[in-house]
């Protein structure tokens, strides 16, 4: 008695259809993620691992294509399919990769840099200049509204480099970082206000000419200065901060008293003017007795 192994029932050419077409649409998918997102994207960074997978992706798809086409050409002409239908689609799809690996640009290695400005009570600081110095060039950029500065088209190779990040903003004190750039993550840095605050002004009468001697004094403390021959007077008053509201008085014998009430917006504030009008003669005598 003798053992007959039964005949094995060949794909149907459809099978074969099927396959080729699926592999067309995923390898067509493929490429067109790769060139229009990755390649050309310019926000969006390719790194290697994500470029040989979808390379791998694609070498699989072709190699399914090919295997499909091939065994239906020979289901359809009832050729047997032997080694040389079964293996090329997938030794096609290998070449591919190896091919691609080499030949197709892994897109820009370039990169952001954020870097993020606070004060020390962890609010954004919304104003100032950011320079960043590499070892073979420097970048400066303005801090906008969110406390955020961006730079754009660093290249990657700047990675384990140095990198001098230097913050001037008016009323804060200078921040410069000196560090190596290990990564492109963003960068957190910490504000202090400056210790001292600068405020200066003019005095004038209506004819808008300017007044010398005249006492300008934050009310309430023993910070004080007379205006000079060109009526300007600069006044730093230490132990402030923004947000606090102060009032600047006047004092001169010959002029009446004025008062400016205003908020502290910033470290400098050089805007402040006055127009005193002189008394009269018995207020005069009254104001210097």
């Amino acid at each position: 008695m003798t053992d007959e192994s039964p005949s094995q029932k060949p794909v149907a050419a459809s099978t074969y259809l099927i396959i080729s077409g699926a592999s067309l649409i995923a390898a067509i998918a493929i490429g067109y993620y790769y060139f229009h997102y990755m390649k050309q994207s310019g926000t969006e960074k390719m790194d290697n691992q994500v470029f040989y997978l979808v390379l791998v992706l694609f070498g699989i798809a072709a190699s399914a294509l090919i295997f499909g086409i091939m065994n239906s050409y020979a289901s359809l002409n009832g050729i047997q399919s032997n080694v040389t239908y079964k293996f090329t689609g997938p030794v096609v799809g290998v070449i591919l990769t190896v091919l691609g690996g080499f030949l197709l640009p892994k897109g820009s290695t370039d990169q952001f840099l954020s870097i993020r400005v606070f004060d020390q009570d962890n609010h954004p600081v919304t104003k100032g200049n950011v320079t960043i110095t590499f070892p073979h060039y420097q970048r400066q950029a303005s801090v906008n509204n969110d406390g955020l500065v961006i730079f754009p088209d660093i290249p990657g190779d700047q990675i384990r480099n140095k990198i001098i990040i230097n913050v001037v903003s008016d009323g804060y004190s200078n921040v410069t970082l000196d560090t190596l750039l290990s990564n492109f993550n963003p960068i957190n840095l910490i504000l202090n206000q400056a210790k001292v605050i600068r405020i200066s002004g003019t005095v004038k009468n209506a004819a808008d000419n300017p007044i010398r001697d005249v006492e300008v004094q934050v009310d309430g403390t023993p910070y004080a200065a007379k205006t000079i021959n060109d009526g300007s007077f600069d006044i730093p008053i230490p132990g402030y901060h923004f947000g606090d509201h102060i009032t600047l008085v006047t004092s001169n014998p010959l002029y009446e008293d004025k008062s400016k009430e205003f908020e502290i917006q910033s470290g400098e504030i050089d805007n402040i003017e006055f127009v005193l009008n002189p008394v009269s003669a018995i207020h005069s005598k009254n104001k210097t007795k």
